[in-house]
């Protein structure tokens, strides 16, 4: 596992190193770690949807020899090709939750969630029939167990109030409360109002 804070010399074998292992089948069979070989960040990489297979090809790149006609042989280091093959990567990533994706969220062989990068432990889960909910993710009081509340359907909860619901139901949690009593018995929604 790479370091957090790596020296210039790490940085520069990290970068002189080929991003994507040809024979690193991590890399072939799953989105996430394709990314990751590639530099993108964890945080980044998790979007992913983990279930498509990464696409690889390989673009035929032309480059014109004007940018170095007039540099001086003799000072190149090395001598570009003009027509180079380069590795590309297509994967299948997760948008982030704005009112477009919340209409165009298409329905999956399996369920999944599109999480906001605003507000932590808020998505949208669409699952395979078609039907979507916003969700938030919660603990109370740091315990182990995550807790969930299931805020209502895109079509009778506009986006920003579900957000401020979600918001609302974390601070509760941070407090030591449960929220989904608050939730149920409509508590949470005067608040936000």
């Amino acid at each position: 596992m790479p370091r957090k804070h790596p020296t210039d010399k790490q940085l520069l074998l990290r970068k002189q190193q080929e991003p994507i292992g040809p024979h690193d089948p991590r890399a072939r069979n799953d989105a996430y770690w394709a990314l990751r070989h590639q530099g993108y960040s964890d945080a980044f990489a998790r979007r992913a949807f983990r279930d498509m297979l990464p696409r690889f090809y390989r673009e035929k790149v032309e480059l014109s020899g004007e940018y170095i006609d007039d540099v001086d042989p003799e000072d190149l280091l090395f001598v570009p090709k003009m027509d180079a093959e380069v590795q590309k990567l297509a994967v299948v990533v997760r948008p982030d939750l704005t009112e477009e994706s919340v209409v165009t969220a298409p329905p999956r062989s399996t369920e999944y969630t599109i999480w906001s990068e605003g507000t932590p432990g808020f998505g949208l889960r669409v699952r395979p029939t078609g039907v979507k909910t916003y969700i938030v993710m919660f603990r109370i009081s740091g315990r182990s167990t995550q807790g969930k509340i299931t805020l209502g359907k895109p079509g009778n909860l506009p986006l920003d109030l579900a957000r401020r619901l979600a918001r609302e139901a974390r601070i509760e949690a941070m407090a030591g409360n449960d929220p989904r009593p608050m939730h149920k018995s409509g508590e949470l929604l005067k608040r936000v109002k």
